[in-house]
């Protein structure tokens, strides 16, 4: 039997651990020698390797509730699908879970909750309850939308086919223009990468070809305060730039 999957909670796998602490550890390193050419910054290292993990664990969340909704749609198209060849709901969703199992692998997030779903409809729960706990679970906005369409249109009755694919339309334009934004804003992200690394790049050139000029930001209390602030102006702005170009779910 397929588990519940909470969204809003992500555990990261041995890899990740690896891949995400060895990045932390090279970042901090690189920081530490060009802005201060000491170690001695590692003192702070687990507070901010606290928050670094803290950040990617939310960028992972955001990740894993994309995936999910890319696949809801889809899978709520097949829904929708067999529902108006004559199924009812309950029958229609076991019809969708065979396709994506088919088209999407046993794996697929979607996949996964259509199991649980079914499983749970074996032992009497109703199928309106099992969308709005996705709904909940998930935290996503468009699948709460159509968790509470569904809901309402299986308590009236009536044409819940039309009624959902209509909602699965709607979800399906707005896909379409997260992709249409997010193409615009493609060379924004790669400008964005590239300016990151220009002061970085600055600071290594100065290193390398005049340290003389360099060694009074290192030796001097006024030096280590200007590299500081530097760094927190860096820092500053390259957040602000990662909100200005997020698109959230």
């Amino acid at each position: 039997m397929s588990m519940k999957i909470m969204y809003d909670i992500y555990c990261f796998s041995l890899k990740e651990w690896v891949l995400y602490l060895g990045a932390a550890l090279a970042g901090f390193t690189m920081l530490s020698l060009l802005l201060y050419d000491s170690l001695w910054p590692f003192v702070v290292f687990p507070a901010v390797l606290f928050f670094y993990l803290r950040m990617v664990r939310q960028w992972c969340v955001e990740k894993q509730k994309k995936g999910l909704l890319h696949a809801f749609v889809p899978a709520m198209e097949a829904f929708v699908v067999a529902l108006r060849a004559g199924y009812s709901a309950e029958s229609a969703l076991k019809e969708c879970c065979r396709d994506m199992k088919k088209l999407a692998g046993e794996q697929d997030l979607m996949v996964r909750e259509l199991v649980y779903m079914e499983s749970q409809m074996g032992v009497s729960v109703p199928l309106e309850k099992l969308f709005l706990d996705l709904a909940e679970r998930s935290g996503v906005e468009d699948i709460q939308e159509f968790a509470r369409v569904f809901a309402a249109g299986k308590r009236r009755g009536g044409e819940l086919d039309k009624i959902l694919n209509l909602t699965v339309r709607h979800m399906k334009q707005k896909q379409e223009t997260e992709k249409d934004i997010l193409a615009e804003i493609a060379s924004r992200r790669m400008e964005q990468n590239v300016m990151s690394l220009v002061p970085l790049g600055i600071l290594l050139y100065l290193r390398w070809t005049s340290p003389e000029y360099m060694q009074v930001f290192y030796t001097t209390a006024a030096g280590k305060i200007m590299m500081t602030g530097c760094l927190f102006l860096y820092l500053l702005s390259w957040f602000w730039g990662r909100h200005i170009t997020a698109i959230r779910v």
